[in-house]
């Protein structure tokens, strides 16, 4: 566990993994699926029953998109990569619908290595908006936020050897920032958290959850139930989360 500054904000907690087991409101922010991430590992039914399980209230899948590391076909109509794109989230709910789990619909936009969360958006949006893959961060997040929908930086200060630009972007082209990522190190999770909150930025946990052996532990809390993915947009935007970091 990283040390916090002391200007850290007041909506951030620390709250024990035990804590989580029966919480109603427990929402997974970041993680993938077999069938659409190329990394994953489990099937979207088989993370829905690990999450549903656990305890959670519901969680969002975001697989990667066509310009990251996807099992989508290159060669494929527009329109076909994109139903692709959101296969692992329509198993998922199917699988969620049956257990009692809320799942929603979010994807990891990709730009030189750099991840970007992306969610209250859908697959018309998808489909009306040929060669998505092709656009600039700056671009992509103009289109995202024109349009309703949310972006958050995943795991800004990642050292890998694929990622181009190892920091965050422009702060302006985002509305939150992943300040604790599971698969991530305790320093690069902790300056994540320093930008945040220099910036005055949204923050938010996830698992990155690539298989059901993962700790599961991390995520976000909410006050009450959501009933869809903007209340969970809108949580994040007042700051009115609870995040957990182990």
């Amino acid at each position: 566990m990283f040390p916090l500054k002391e200007n850290t904000p007041q909506y951030l907690f620390l709250i024990g993994f035990d804590d989580m087991i029966g919480n109603k409101f427990w929402y997974e922010t970041h993680m993938h699926t077999s069938e659409v991430s190329r990394c994953a590992v489990n099937t979207a039914a088989e993370q829905v029953r690990a999450y549903k399980d656990r305890g959670y209230a519901g969680i969002i899948i975001t697989d990667h998109f066509v310009n990251g590391y996807s099992t989508c076909p290159r060669n494929a109509p527009w329109d076909v990569r994109m139903k692709h794109i959101i296969s692992g989230y329509t198993a998922a709910k199917t699988e969620g619908d049956i257990l009692g789990l809320d799942v929603f619909l979010g994807w990891e936009f990709t730009v030189k290595g750099s991840d970007f969360l992306t969610y209250g958006l859908d697959l018309d949006f998808l489909v009306a908006h040929p060669r998505l893959d092709k656009l600039s961060v700056e671009k992509y997040s103009a289109l995202v936020r024109e349009n309703g929908g949310y972006i958050a930086q995943a795991h800004p200060y990642r050292d890998a050897y694929y990622i181009e630009n190892k920091w965050p972007v422009d702060p302006k082209l985002l509305d939150g920032v992943e300040i604790f990522n599971a698969s991530d190190s305790a320093s690069s999770n902790k300056r994540a958290l320093n930008f945040a909150t220099e910036h005055d930025l949204s923050v938010q946990a996830g698992s990155d959850s690539h298989s059901v052996q993962n700790h599961f532990s991390s995520g976000i809390k909410l006050k009450q139930k959501a009933k869809n993915i903007h209340d969970i947009i809108e949580a994040l935007k007042a700051k009115e989360v609870t995040l957990v970091l182990p």
